[in-house]
């Protein structure tokens, strides 16, 4: 069997992306977006409201064509402002979703 890997054409790629100490009141933006408070449509909400990409706020439905591994790096950034339990949660939905 020959398996090929495909490099996907419409990722997203930046040169600078800059991710502030998120605050209760990004949280609770985000659970209204995403319409819970757990999973990877919490998780992007979540990145929307405090990353700017290349300096540029983006919605949660354009980062869905993140890479994967930059999506598990902004939820290990997360961990350096303290929120661990955040950052836990973000990576672990992203194994649940990944292993379905």
């Amino acid at each position: 069997m020959k398996i090929k890997k495909k490099v996907e054409s419409n990722v997203l790629t930046f040169s600078e992306v800059e991710i502030r100490e998120p605050l209760v009141e990004d949280l609770i933006q985000a659970e209204r977006i995403a319409g819970s408070a757990e999973g990877l449509s919490f998780a992007l909400a979540v990145l929307s409201q405090i990353a700017t990409f290349d300096g540029k706020k983006l919605p949660p439905e354009d980062l869905r064509r993140l890479r994967v591994r930059d999506f598990l790096a902004f939820a290990r950034a997360m961990e350096s402002f303290g929120l661990e339990e955040l950052a836990r949660e973000l990576l672990s939905s992203q194994e649940k979703q990944g292993s379905a």
